[in-house]
């Protein structure tokens, strides 16, 4: 009788421990993205004690932003936004916590993946991953910021009445661009 109340145990213990994460990565990028322009990633890394005690070289955070996520960052096909080395490094047995933050230009439009690894360089394994962020590289947003930045390089008009034309065009092109870019894109 003892075995089988232990055996029916077992599952729901170890259901539990499916949606423990030791490791986790926090991901802070803008939903929306101009073509070619600069798109900004920070990632948050941090672990319990002791979860990332067996590494065998230093960490390193990797992004890729693509249509789809290989298995680890080398075969993911797509831009780089963040390829950086953790500073500072975990210590054996000790909580840990630490922020890496890159950029790179995406290079197609549409919805596209996130794709984040944390890798031990040592022995080139993978201790966490994310593909759960995606971007939406707009062209709409893309058009807006390319019309307002061409507003910006126009040259003073000559007399007031000329000046305040292009101070209106250039306040509607910001507008436009804030409508169809929306909060936290860089215009």
């Amino acid at each position: 009788m003892l075995g089988v109340v232990l055996v029916g145990a077992l599952p729901s213990a170890l259901a539990g421990a499916d949606s423990f994460s030791p490791v986790r990565l926090t991901i802070t990028v803008t939903p929306l993205a101009r073509l070619h322009a600069p798109l900004a990633i920070s990632v948050g890394v941090s672990a319990d004690p002791g979860a990332l005690d067996t590494r065998s070289g230093p960490l390193r955070v990797r992004v890729k932003l693509a249509n789809e996520c290989g298995g680890t960052f080398r075969y993911t096909s797509g831009v780089v936004l963040l390829d950086k080395q953790l500073t500072p490094q975990p210590s054996t047995g000790h909580a840990y916590s630490a922020v890496a933050s890159g950029s790179g230009r995406p290079v197609g439009y549409g919805i596209q993946t996130v794709c984040t690894w944390l890798d031990d360089q040592g022995a080139s394994r993978t201790f966490a991953s994310d593909q759960s962020t995606q971007i939406n590289v707009s062209a709409t947003c893309t058009r807006a910021a390319s019309r307002y930045g061409a507003a910006r390089r126009q040259r003073p008009g000559r007399g007031a009445a000329a000046e305040r034309r292009r101070q209106h065009a250039l306040a509607t092109a910001r507008r436009a661009a804030r409508r169809a870019c929306g909060p936290g894109v860089p215009l």
